[in-house]
């Protein structure tokens, strides 16, 4: 009996379990960021909110070249999507210019398409898993990148 509590314990305490978040770092520098989605679900429903934010954080970065993207999740979490629009001068068909999916928790990315003196918007998918539950949480941010004073 003291068995089955315990797993009907353990199964309650993860389906309450919260999303994972995400922290987002360029130069150590952390980038604010604002939550635009998420969606919960377990093999019987799902749920889905949308937030619409109406203003999105930008973060500039002065770097002699295009620099990292830093990530890290909670410990429910099993992939981080990220997809990169140029505001400045956007793809003919309005979607993204880069996109790239790290595996697990986190991890780092070296976008090969963001050049000094634009602004990107950076949409952010963060998957995650716990036992009986699943989901995914969208945020975004933007960044612009100007090369270090004195250049």
């Amino acid at each position: 009996m003291r068995t089955l509590s315990a797993i009907l314990v353990a199964i309650l305490l993860a389906s309450c379990g919260g999303r994972p978040g995400v922290t987002v770092t360029i130069d150590g520098q952390e980038v604010p960021k604002v939550l635009a989605s998420t969606t919960e679900g377990t093999r019987c429903s799902t749920a889905h909110g949308d937030a619409f934010p109406q203003s999105v954080p930008l973060t500039t970065v002065r770097a002699a070249k295009t620099p990292a993207l830093q990530f890290d999740a909670g410990q429910t979490a099993t992939e981080i999507r990220g997809a990169i629009y140029d505001l400045d001068s956007p793809a003919p068909s309005g979607g993204p210019i880069e996109e790239f999916t790290l595996p697990g928790r986190g991890g780092s990315y070296e976008p090969r398409s963001i050049v000094a003196g634009r602004t990107y918007s950076v949409t952010l998918n963060v998957r995650w898993s716990l036992l009986v539950t699943q989901g995914e949480e969208t945020h975004l941010f933007r960044v612009r990148v100007e090369p270090p004073l004195g250049s």
